[in-house]
């Protein structure tokens, strides 16, 4: 006798159930964001407040802030408004995590110094792209956030302080350790990452749910 909950699952039980499951993480990372925007563009704001007139965080770093900010809101917004009509073709959620990495490192520049604290979220970029359930965003999101720290390096030590004056003045230079250990920390996390996708995927092969009583899927667009 045939032990039917071992058959072989059809080869669309994955791709049925990621396309939905996708949409929906694509509208919770998005709603995610929008709420952290808020809470650390309103930290900004109490630190601006509770600084002095002389304060490094007012005049020019504020606008800079706050344009990056509005621009980011913004975008989220319209990412929103796209989902919420079911429409989520395949190369959005390439674009929406690409735009936040960009968005981050303009941050960081803004800020800069890659030792900022801001560079941790390029964690949680990497961290958010299982939830759209693709292996192939979790590369391309860890590798952008590892090109993104690079950038904020090159751009801190030959741009800002310049390239005699940062290998010439211990103070100013990030040790080696820091940056290594930085980029292996995302690798890591990228890692991870994917090990969450797979575990996904097999365990809905392992028992796969019947297209008549799966979610409905988004329209592509």
């Amino acid at each position: 006798m045939t032990d039917t909950s071992l058959a072989s699952p059809s080869p669309d039980t994955w791709e049925l159930s990621r396309r939905a499951e996708a949409w929906a993480g694509e509208i919770r990372v998005n709603l995610i964001l929008i709420a952290a925007i808020v809470l650390f563009y309103g930290r900004h704001l109490i630190e601006l407040m509770l600084s002095p007139k002389d304060s490094p965080v007012r005049g020019e770093f504020h606008l800079r802030v706050t344009a990056v900010v509005l621009v980011w809101a913004a975008l989220a917004c319209v990412l929103h408004i796209v989902l919420t009509r079911r429409r989520y073709p395949d190369e959005l959620k390439y674009v929406a995590s690409l735009i936040d990495v960009m968005m981050i490192t303009t941050l960081c520049a803004i800020a800069g110094d890659p030792r900022s604290p801001l560079v941790l979220l390029y964690f949680a970029v990497i961290a958010a792209a299982p939830l759209r359930l693709s292996l192939r965003l979790i590369y391309v999101t860890t590798g952008a956030a590892i090109l993104g720290y690079l950038f904020l390096l090159g751009y801190y030590a030959w741009y800002l302080i310049g390239f005699d004056k940062y290998y010439s003045t211990p103070d100013l230079r990030i040790p080696r350790s820091t940056e290594a250990i930085t980029v292996l920390a995302m690798l890591t996390t990228g890692v991870f990452a994917g090990q969450v996708v797979r575990q996904a995927r097999r365990m809905v092969e392992r028992y796969p749910v019947s297209p008549i009583t799966s979610p409905g899927t988004p329209g592509e667009g």
